[in-house]
């Protein structure tokens, strides 16, 4: 069951622990809510290099920081991605699930949302993703709506070992500074980190 603004705001203003921190009534619509970009995004590096998904430090090292300035918008380039740094804390119960979805305005402009999906137990701020596939430049400023996220109720609750906060290695549970992209050794087979192992080495190399 998808929750109405009635549901939403119930959850965000009479909770100890809000589901949207901070909540903006304005932001509220009849099933959604419209989340908004902070003042840091993170770029990608010029440097062009080949991504080894078992070396943390090579992935960690394509990052590039930028604090957008007061008065000064930062400005997504054609075909561009980034990661935006969400405005709102989220904390999602464990009977339920949520999804960030594009807004039309910016599907209609030429910038697009990455879907993203909260599993039950998440809490964070949220690195989203964004690209402009139009021919232009976009200038984009803090504290503007960019996404809008729908919260769904469960049929039932979840195991309590399959809950995103307690999992061992939930790489994003209470992320407050950017974290990029996050493998440990269950995202691959023993066969796959064999193979990976051997060409860090250079043992494949002939």
């Amino acid at each position: 069951m998808i929750l109405s603004d009635k549901d939403i705001r119930l959850l965000c203003t009479n909770s100890q622990n809000p589901l949207i921190s901070p909540f903006n009534e304005e932001r509220l619509q009849g099933a959604s809510y419209d989340i908004s970009m902070s003042n840091t995004v993170h770029v990608f590096k010029d440097a062009v290099k080949t991504i080894y998904l078992t070396d943390q430090n090579s992935i960690d090292s394509i990052y590039c920081k930028v604090k957008i300035k007061e008065y000064k918008p930062f400005v997504l380039k054609p075909n561009e991605y980034v990661l935006v740094t969400l405005k709102e804390h989220l904390s999602i119960p464990h009977n339920m699930i949520a999804h960030i979805r594009p807004r039309t305005k910016f599907t209609r402009l030429g910038i697009i949302i990455t879907d993203q999906h909260c599993n039950p137990g998440y809490q964070g701020i949220l690195q989203v993703g964004m690209r402009n596939v139009s021919p232009n430049s976009i200038a984009l400023f803090p504290d503007l709506s960019i996404a809008q996220i729908v919260f769904e109720e469960l049929k039932s609750e979840p195991s309590t070992s399959k809950l995103y906060d307690a999992k061992e290695h939930a790489s994003y549970q209470g992320e407050k500074e950017f974290i990029g992209a996050r493998f440990t050794e269950k995202d691959f087979s023993p066969e796959a980190r064999e193979l990976y192992e051997k060409i860090m080495s250079g043992a494949c190399v002939k």
